[in-house]
């Protein structure tokens, strides 16, 4: 699959026509995704909040910031190859958006300042101390497995008969195995202590259908969908096909719900590149990554389709409507 390398332009403010001989070089920013697209006129509207936060400090317009963003698009196993290619155009702050492609940022450079948006940075070992982190990573640590026994919890209000729930972690081509380990030990946890079986399944973009047809069969009572490449571009598809064979669904980013998925418990995708903005700053302005520690969210938001729900024929009680911070009707 050919690679799409998106550069954008972003210059500061202020300089007229004739301060431009004093204009400094503009400083590089480069981004090594694991599967969500680069930044765009077109892009994904998560990245608005970093470009608008970037912008707010001074970022802007193409004079003083240079964005050289790759994509992985769902193929990790290239992220170090990636990784090293980025590197050698000698960004001066990079940002990774993937265990696996932090990681690989990690083994390209020792000098780089690298802002983590990996999962969970502790637990994966790209950092030994959230409130010190050593070398050259700091950034955001978004809780993603932490959460995983308030949605499981949420979902079993939901669904007080709850007993078997499938757990769908899609792939490209194969999962990132500490994402995956993580996943697991998180969900193996938290189903137990509620009395609750649970299996994985592993589904590509040609047999989604199929996946969902077998969790239906082997009478599932809900799905949680892991956010992964095949989830972020296939939204709208799960959520169809989940509906159309009765299976609740639960998943942790607010637009899963907003395309047709019942439940969704998490942070805004969008806080969190916008927050990166901040680290991206304080980088470039001349801090070190060990003196900046790793932040992580303090606000998460429960949003129930209600569509959906009656849809299913599910009826959500008063109590988790009232904690709702958002009903789609």
């Amino acid at each position: 699959m050919r690679l799409i390398i998106l550069g954008l332009a972003i210059n500061v403010t202020g300089c007229g026509p004739g301060d431009a001989q004093t204009t400094p070089p503009p400083k590089r920013l480069g981004i090594l995704m694991g599967g969500l697209s680069c930044p765009g006129p077109d892009g994904p509207t998560f990245w608005k909040p970093l470009l608008q936060n970037l912008a707010g400090r001074g970022w802007i317009d193409g004079r003083s910031l240079i964005i050289d963003c790759i994509s992985a698009s769902g193929r990790l196993e290239q992220a170090p190859a990636l990784a090293r290619e980025l590197v050698m155009r000698r960004p001066n702050v990079l940002l990774g958006g993937a265990t696996l492609t932090v990681r690989a940022m990690e083994q390209a450079t020792t000098e780089i300042p690298i802002i983590t948006l990996a999962s969970d940075p502790l637990r994966s070992g790209i950092v030994n101390n959230l409130a010190h982190p050593e070398a050259n990573v700091t950034g955001l640590a978004p809780m993603t497995f932490d959460l995983t026994a308030k949605r499981i919890e949420v979902l079993k209000e939901l669904l007080p008969r709850l007993s078997r729930l499938a757990v769908v972690f899609g792939v490209r081509t194969a999962p990132d195995p500490v994402d995956d380990e993580q996943m697991r030990k998180d969900v193996a946890k938290s189903a137990e202590a509620l009395g609750i079986s649970w299996n994985v399944f592993y589904p590509t973009s040609e047999n989604i259908e199929q996946v969902f047809a077998q969790i239906a069969a082997d009478h599932f009572d809900a799905v949680y969908i892991w956010t992964t490449f095949l989830s972020v571009t296939n939204k709208e598809r799960i959520a169809k096909v989940a509906l159309e064979h009765g299976l609740p669904t639960i998943s942790d980013l607010e637009d899963y719900a907003k395309q047709g998925l019942l439940l969704t418990y998490g942070q805004d995708l969008g806080s969190l590149f916008g927050d990166a903005a901040e680290y991206i700053d304080k980088v470039l302005r001349g801090a070190k990554p060990a003196d900046l520690p790793l932040q992580q969210p303090t606000k998460f938001d429960l949003v129930i389709n209600l569509k959906t729900a009656k849809g299913l024929g599910v009826t959500v009680p008063p109590s988790l409507l009232i904690r709702a911070d958002e009903v789609i009707e």
